[in-house]
C-alpha cells in the first residue's frame, strides 16, 4: 500500500511545475525591395525579452526564391512565441566567381555581406517580428542593399 501511495505522489509531482511554449511554426521570405531574393542570406531571430535573452536563437538559410523555415531545436520546428530582433547577413558571390560569370551589379559583389553590415547587428535590429503562439505562416522581410 505504501509503495503504491509513493507511485501516485511521485506521478502526480512530474510535469506541475509551469510548462514553457515549444516552438511554433514559423516560416516566411527575404527579399530586396525590388523584389529580389536573397539566396543564401542566414536570418537569425533574436528574443527581446529579458528573461530569453539567451535562450536559442531560431535560425534560418534562404534558398534559391528567398524563403526561409525558421529552426530553433530541430529542423524546422519554428520559433518560441515572442519578440525578436532580426538580423539578415547576405553573402556575396566570391571574386573569382563573380569574374568569370560576369555577374550583373547587384550579384558581382564579393563583400562578406551584400548588405554591408545594416541588418547584422543584433543589438540595434532594424528588422523586428512577434512569433505568435499559434505561429507565423508568412513572415515577409524586405532588405535594402
Amino acid at each position: 500500500m505504501v509503495r503504491v501511495i509513493c507511485i501516485l505522489a511521485l506521478s502526480l509531482s512530474v510535469g506541475c511545475g509551469p510548462t514553457k511554449p515549444g516552438p511554433a511554426p514559423a516560416k516566411g521570405v527575404v527579399k530586396t525591395k525590388a523584389g529580389v531574393a536573397c539566396e543564401g542570406a542566414l536570418v537569425v531571430f533574436h528574443p527581446q525579452e529579458n528573461e530569453r535573452i539567451n535562450a536559442a536563437k531560431p535560425v534560418a538559410t534562404a534558398d534559391a526564391q528567398g524563403n526561409f523555415v525558421l529552426t530553433t531545436h530541430a529542423q524546422n520546428d519554428g520559433a518560441i512565441p515572442g519578440d525578436y530582433g532580426v538580423t539578415v547577413v547576405w553573402p556575396g558571390k566570391t571574386a573569382a566567381l563573380a569574374s568569370s560569370l560576369s555577374l550583373s551589379s547587384e550579384g558581382s559583389s564579393s563583400s562578406p555581406d551584400r548588405l554591408a553590415g545594416k541588418y547584422g547587428n543584433p543589438q540595434s535590429p532594424i528588422l523586428k517580428v512577434r512569433i505568435e503562439k499559434a505561429g507565423n505562416q508568412e513572415i515577409s522581410l524586405v532588405v535594402e542593399p
